[in-house]
């Protein structure tokens, strides 16, 4: 049997996919991240949890130290003590590992994930609107956490993601029969290679494609994605059919370490507590509003506040509809304007990672998205070998926000992309 390890966030996603892999003859184990940011248990509570489920289910604890090799280690505990209070989320992926029979691997990735959130308060304090899941699915999913598992000897690593993953050969076949009139304009650079595997968009609205552009390519290959053709209603569907304890459970938060509605609270605690990593950054990030033309037209309590795009929340009226358009880091000017003026047609990223050979100093046409939430939209693209990208779109688009990710695909398959920058 092939090994696979599972990335078990005790969510319905994972669950379900880590039933489809049993169903599928996978020798399969799970592995939970933890890190100091989520919701727990007492002591008192994760014993019980342990101690109710030790004879169903196998669970280990393992630390990775950033030292430079994030060096993995093995926990020592006492029997049903855990060396850290569990995540709720984590009683929940034990749970689900007794009723489906797989060893579950507790690992505490506090130290590395560090990282991603320093950016995200970071790029905030440099008035950009970060992209934390994309960072963290190179750096921690697809990173970091492919590493322990081969280190564990498995074959693959599966999530719950919902993306499709094929090979270009499959891809292809498939595109000519579904499409033959799209199939014979694929220009070559898009024939190539087709041994290599890709990752498709997903049907289901919550397609999580445009979160994976910065994964590195040769990781693709050694992927499982089982719920990937799915929807999300039929996933919930499937494990309340298998019984799942997993099947009711809400979806997880945008941001899984910011507490709900507490955005700008969070940046400021972690800003106050970090002065090594702002140690220019002012206590106080009040300032004004500006109109268009530069003209004061209000104040505001901090300007990590806004987003490019913004409407709501502005914290006063301005007797019209107006939105955010730039933020000034330095002078704390937010400037605000008519949403006409969020209109751009060019858009240019940097630090591009390609999924696809793309042709380098020479326009391709694609489509490209510029937020998650945002339709994708028809572009002429000239990507070059310094990791700099340029889309000239066919269509404006409106709220380009700096730090966010400009993401390319080509039909439905991702090519890649590169961070949005002004």
């Amino acid at each position: 049997m092939k090994k696979v390890v599972i990335a078990a966030s005790g969510g319905v996603d994972s669950g379900t996919s880590a039933a489809l892999l049993l169903d599928q003859g996978y020798d399969v184990s799970g592995l939970f991240m933890r890190h100091r940011y989520q919701r727990t248990l007492s002591d008192d509570e994760s014993t019980d949890v342990l101690r109710k489920l030790r004879e169903k289910v196998r669970v280990r604890f393992w630390r990775v130290d950033k030292d430079g090799s994030e060096t993995l280690t093995e926990l020592e505990r006492k029997r049903d003590a855990s060396p850290f209070p569990l995540p709720f989320d984590a009683a929940a992926a034990i749970e689900l590992s007794a009723e489906l029979g797989f060893e579950l691997n507790i690992l505490d990735i506090d130290a590395p994930f560090q990282g991603i959130v320093e950016n995200f308060v970071w790029q905030y304090y440099q008035a950009q609107t970060p992209n934390p899941c994309a960072l963290c699915n190179k750096k921690i999913k697809f990173g970091l956490l492919w590493n322990v598992a081969r280190a564990w000897n498995a074959d693959y690593l599966a999530t719950g993601h919902y993306v499709q993953k094929t090979t270009v050969a499959e891809w292809l076949k498939s595109l000519s029969e579904r499409d033959p009139v799209v199939y014979e304009s694929a220009p070559d650079w898009i024939r190539a290679n087709e041994n290599d595997s890709l990752i498709l968009r997903s049907k289901s609205p919550k397609d999580q494609s445009y979160f994976l552009y910065n994964v590195n390519k040769d990781v693709l290959k050694s992927l499982i994605f089982p719920v990937g053709y799915m929807e999300k209603p039929a996933v919930r569907q499937l494990a309340k059919e298998k019984g799942l304890c997993v099947a009711e459970r809400r979806d997880s938060q945008e941001v899984c370490f910011v507490p709900d509605q507490r955005r700008v609270e969070f940046l400021r605690d972690y800003k106050d507590s970090r002065p090594d990593l702002f140690p220019n950054a002012s206590d106080d990030t009040s300032g004004n509003f500006v109109s268009s033309d530069g003209a004061v037209i209000g104040k505001h309590a901090g300007y990590e506040k806004y987003t490019i795009g913004q409407r709501k929340g502005l914290g006063m009226g301005f007797g019209e509809r107006v939105f955010v358009q730039r933020i000034d880091p330095a002078t704390h000017d937010v400037r605000l304007g008519t949403y006409a003026e969020l209109s751009t047609s060019e858009v240019r990223a940097i630090d591009a990672n390609w999924h696809a050979p793309v042709p380098l100093d020479e326009d391709f046409r694609c489509e490209v998205k510029i937020r998650y939430r945002n339709a994708s939209t028809s572009a002429t693209v000239r990507a070059r070998a310094d990791g700099t990208v340029v889309a000239r779109l066919d269509s404006p688009c409106f709220g380009v926000a700096p730090g966010q990710a400009l993401v390319c695909y080509w039909d439905d398959r991702l090519l890649g992309g590169g961070t949005i920058v002004l």
